[in-house]
């Protein structure tokens, strides 16, 4: 993880202003992405962040986790839990409810005003913020406020999210080596996935689609036993994960000659992802972007059959702000990355979808992936 250097303080610090600027005292970060990313700490579930003006933050990590957390991140006052004390331990665990000592924490402090990321269902966040309201103590939503700071990438972020689609990339084209007639799809998908752990990814953004014939009309198909027919279309949906940054991606291909009608679909699937990011930059509204591929659809009857958004945002989660569909009142901005993913599914014959990603620059959309719509 030495690649995400400076980026976890950083945040940290632009968090922390914004809180003064919202009047909280304090802030409890409860979702793990949003732990993630305000501490660096790899696959932080269990992990809570409390940030108190003028304090070091107390990060809260299961005690199994203690010495791990303690040699990967820095700047912390790490507090590990259990609910009992462990044997032969010499750091003192924290065996009082969680949630209790966090108010406790905070009415000790004559806190008067507390942030939660309250959107991110968690039990502790609940908890808390019932038992801080018993206390007097204002509680504020902050989610959106973390939401939007995550939906706008610096330049080492996106450099991350670069070498994530490169490795997604070269998995992806490994499974297209392989892909021929009576191959199964759990084992193209095996193949893509070796690639992605032996080029050094953290793991999977998701688990991967590798969907032929008729599964390929269901946008979340699970990879099964299936084989691979000639003639049949391919959709192969991938992510890695890097330095906790995710890719995503989507290509279609057609196994041996590909049916007349397949290949005109295929085409105007790739004209809607053409079109649609044609009309990012910064400022315009996602519904837009979404009315780009959908009416270019439209054109050839086949809008009917695009049954999800074209795109949404991406980072250390695979879905994130914005959201690019029907009714989105969501603005793309500058520094946002975001995938342009139009599909096609006819229910029971085939599936057609083309995914890319895409940084939003002041006056264009940056295509960041090097591989082919159309393979």
């Amino acid at each position: 993880m030495d690649e995400l250097k400076n980026i976890p303080q950083r945040n940290l610090r632009s968090l922390i202003n914004k809180l003064e600027t919202e009047n909280l005292d304090a802030a409890l970060i409860a979702w793990e992405s949003n732990v993630f990313y305000l501490t660096g700490l790899p696959k932080p579930s269990g992990s809570y962040l409390l940030i108190l003006r003028g304090e070091n933050p107390k990060l809260f990590v299961p005690a199994l986790d203690y010495w791990r957390v303690s040699d990967s991140v820095k700047g912390f006052e790490v507090v590990p839990y259990a609910s009992y004390q462990l044997p032969a331990v010499e750091v003192k665990v924290l065996t009082k409810k969680l949630y209790e000592y966090v108010v406790d924490e905070l009415t000790s402090r004559n806190i008067k005003s507390l942030g939660i990321d309250l959107s991110y269902t968690t039990s502790l966040g609940s908890k808390v913020e019932s038992r801080a309201k018993e206390k007097g103590i204002e509680v504020k939503d902050v989610s959106d406020l973390v939401t939007d700071m995550r939906s706008i990438k610096s330049d080492e972020e996106v450099s991350l999210m670069r070498r994530a689609l490169e490795i997604t990339e070269e998995a992806l084209w490994r499974g297209l080596e392989v892909l021929k007639p009576g191959i199964r799809e759990c084992e193209v998908a095996a193949e893509i996935e070796y690639v992605i752990k032996s080029k050094g990814a953290d793991g999977l953004a998701f688990d991967t689609i590798v969907a032929s014939g008729p599964n390929a009309a269901y946008p979340h198909a699970i990879p099964g036993t299936k084989e691979v027919r000639e003639g049949e279309t391919v959709v192969i949906d991938v992510g890695a994960k890097y330095c906790g940054y995710c890719a995503d991606m989507t290509r279609t291909v057609i196994v041996g000659s590909p049916p007349p009608e397949v290949k005109k679909v295929i085409e105007a699937v790739n004209e809607a992802v053409l079109n649609a990011i044609d009309k990012v930059a910064d400022g315009v509204k996602a519904e837009e972007i979404d009315d780009a591929a959908r009416s270019t659809l439209g054109k050839y009857g086949l809008d009917k059959y695009f049954i999800h958004s074209t795109g949404h945002g991406v980072g250390i989660e695979v879905h994130e702000k914005p959201r690019l569909g029907k009714g989105s009142k969501e603005v793309v901005k500058e520094g946002m990355v975001i995938t342009i993913e139009p599909g096609v599914y006819l229910h029971k014959h085939y599936g057609v979808r083309i995914e890319n990603m895409i940084l939003v620059r002041k006056n264009h959309g940056e295509i960041l992936n090097r591989k082919p719509n159309i393979v």
